[in-house]
């Protein structure tokens, strides 16, 4: 299984720490791929400190430990558009040309899409349900 992950995972992740946390070790437990791009890693950081008042060092030490943990995929120039908003279009494309299965946010522009041509997009609390129930969260 390989599951991209928009970035509101891995701020929330970096500062929620608990549910998102355990979503993206049991991924790892489980011996699934996750995903990322340069673009959910530039805006994680960018995220952290202009939005969230974060110290540009904690954004740069969260953007590390993100990058760790994904593989990094590029966005492939492609017809695939969310209509809703552009600035999403890298995150859709980038999972589709990484033949992801599934596509992990909280955006409610990518959410609406789901299933996009064989690419299911799920909220946190429903991935975080689908390890429930594949056993591989408590």
């Amino acid at each position: 299984m390989k599951v991209f992950f928009d970035t509101n995972v891995h701020v929330a992740a970096a500062l929620l720490g608990d549910a998102a946390e355990r979503m993206l070790a049991a991924t790892a437990q489980a011996s699934w791929r996750s995903l990322g791009s340069e673009q959910v890693l530039e805006e994680v950081e960018r995220v952290l400190v202009e939005r969230l008042d974060c110290s540009r060092r904690f954004a740069r030490l969260t953007r590390r430990r993100v990058a760790r943990r994904v593989t990094l995929v590029s966005p492939t120039p492609s017809r695939h558009q969310v209509p809703a908003d552009p600035n999403d279009t890298p995150i859709l494309q980038a999972a589709i040309g990484a033949s992801a299965d599934l596509l992990v946010t909280n955006d409610p522009h990518l959410l609406s899409l789901s299933p996009y041509e064989g690419l299911r997009i799920l909220s946190m609390s429903d991935y975080y349900a689908l390890l429930q129930e594949s056993g591989l969260l408590p």
